[in-house]
């Protein structure tokens, strides 16, 4: 939570709009509550996700997109989430996934690119300690040799750390740093999530 806070002053420093607070309230840390939502993620979700990335043979360099999507359809749903970018650290290893700083942050975001890949680790965060990354699991599989059996895009920050030895590390969030230096507003209702979850219910 430390290192959440800290990503929130330093996002509001750059100026990043537009960011929910609430997330970072302490929500579905009751087992059935969490379990309502790991089932919306392992379940509508991931078909709507498994879906759109039918023709990516490879999820585990797509978290922005991937961050940008799950944030939209909880959104869509009323849940209070929020875009996390940052760097992550796997197995211990002696360096992070990304070269991931602040400075670059704020270059990406305040000169507005959109061109090229960018050095950065997304995922979405809810209820104050929990973490979405579609992205990752492919990634310890291809990466770290981890069993397929670790195939869950949902946990608590405890837990990923503990079980599974993945240190997240927040360093800004809001979904307009991605409208910002990407394609589109993730506020915007571009695939139709609102009228996805109303067949739903």
């Amino acid at each position: 939570m430390t290192l959440l806070k800290q990503s929130l002053a330093f996002s509001n420093e750059l100026g990043i709009k537009n960011i929910d607070r609430k997330f970072m309230d302490f929500k579905y840390q009751e087992k059935n509550d969490f379990q309502n939502i790991v089932n919306i993620v392992q379940g509508e979700l991931f078909d709507i996700i498994e879906n759109m990335f039918s023709y990516h043979p490879y999820l585990g360099n797509y978290c922005l997109d991937l961050s940008a999507i799950t944030f939209m359809y909880l959104k869509a749903k009323g849940i209070e989430a929020e875009m996390v970018y940052g760097n992550v650290n796997i197995n211990n290893s002696p360096e992070d996934e990304w070269d991931t700083t602040p400075e670059y942050l704020q270059n990406e975001y305040q000169l507005k690119i959109k061109k090229g890949e960018q050095d950065v680790h997304a995922w979405v965060g809810i209820g104050g300690n929990i973490i979405i990354d579609f992205a990752l699991p492919e990634r310890l599989w291809k990466n770290y040799k981890y069993p397929k059996e670790i195939n869950f895009p949902i946990g608590k920050s405890d837990f990923f750390e503990k079980s599974l030895k993945v240190k997240y590390k927040p360093m800004a969030m809001g979904s307009d740093f991605f409208k910002q230096t990407n394609r589109y507003d993730p506020l915007d209702d571009i695939f139709g999530f609102k009228n996805i979850v109303e067949r739903l219910m």
